[in-house]
C-alpha cells in the first residue's frame, strides 16, 4: 500500500532529504519519498501493518526534524 501526506514546516530541501533518508531505514517501510516543492511525503509499506509503520515513521519525522509535521 502506498500513501501520500502532507508536511507542514518542512524548512528546506535538504531537510527534505535528510528526513527521506530516515524514514527509509524505518522497519517495515519498503519505499519513501520526500517532495520539498510538493511538501509531502510519500510512504509504502504492507497493508497489514501500515499504521503501526506510520507511528514509526511519525516518530522519525519529528526526531529529525523537530519543526515539521507529518498530517494524517
Amino acid at each position: 500500500m502506498k500513501r501520500s501526506y502532507k508536511l507542514e514546516g518542512l524548512d528546506c530541501a535538504v531537510c527534505a532529504a535528510k528526513m527521506e533518508r530516515a524514514v527509509r531505514k524505518v522497519d517495515g517501510v519498503r519505499g519513501a519519498a520526500v517532495s520539498f516543492l510538493a511538501g509531502r511525503l510519500t510512504v509504502e509499506a504492507d497493508d497489514g501493518a501500515f499504521d503501526e509503520v506510520m507511528d514509526k515513521v511519525v516518530h522519525t519525522c519529528r526526531r529529525v526534524e523537530p519543526g515539521c509535521t507529518v498530517v494524517r
